[in-house]
């Protein structure tokens, strides 16, 4: 194993809890909406870019498995009523676990060379994910957010200690990523429609910076990691 696939998981295992701490020690409802804004507009980047040419790649129907993800997402957030959020919140974790997997088995694979650049990328990476965790975790307890948030962060280096069958390399990850969009998609809108609703125009253009930041954010790291 390459010293890459090493050390470039453990960074971003430890940058994502750091992400999840910023959260966790922000006081003010206005900065968490902030942070929660930013790393929803990261991580909806992040499967546009990333997730979903990774995942299509050489997989045949690739676009059509990453339609029924969208499918089966929107689908459980229409049905679930009452708890769409507590639903959509679950569905958002569990297809980040799947990519903290995919991202360890590609580091362990074929690893980036070690760079100053590709160390601060990958912290850059992983430190809006740790937020939105946390964020997306705000009915549990304490310890068991930070419970989660650190089993989901230590999937990375886990990933990089598994062998994934073809039959599951490429569809998996595809139809994750179509689940993700739709809750992304309906996380985003949600937090717009809520901002617009604020009477504070200097939270509406925060809101709408935060967003555009985590997508610019999430670009840039792609072009590094």
């Amino acid at each position: 194993m390459s010293s890459s696939s090493i050390v470039l998981p453990v960074v971003m295992a430890a940058a994502e809890l750091l992400g999840a701490a910023i959260f966790a020690t922000s006081k003010s409802s206005l900065r968490r909406t902030i942070l929660s804004c930013f790393g929803l507009g990261f991580a909806a980047c992040i499967v546009l870019v990333d997730v979903i040419p990774d995942a299509t790649g050489g997989h045949p129907f690739a676009y059509l498995t990453v339609a029924l993800g969208v499918a089966v997402g929107l689908a459980l957030l229409s049905q679930a009523g009452k708890h769409a959020l507590s639903v959509g919140s679950a569905a958002a974790i569990a297809g980040m676990g799947l990519h903290n997997v995919c991202e360890g088995f590609v580091l362990a694979v074929a690893g980036p060379a070690m760079s100053s650049l590709v160390l601060v990328g990958a912290v850059a990476h992983k430190l809006p994910e740790g937020m939105l965790v946390f964020s997306l975790t705000n009915r549990l307890s304490s310890g068991k957010r930070w419970s989660l948030t650190a089993a989901l962060s230590l999937l990375v280096p886990l990933g990089t200690m598994l062998t994934l069958s073809n039959v599951i390399q490429k569809p998996m990850p595809a139809l994750a990523a179509g689940v993700l969009l739709a809750v992304l998609g309906s996380s985003l809108v949600r937090a717009i429609q809520a901002s617009c609703l604020d009477a504070t125009l200097l939270t509406r253009r925060a809101v709408t910076a935060a967003i555009a930041g985590g997508a610019v954010l999430a670009g840039l790291t792609c072009l590094v990691i």
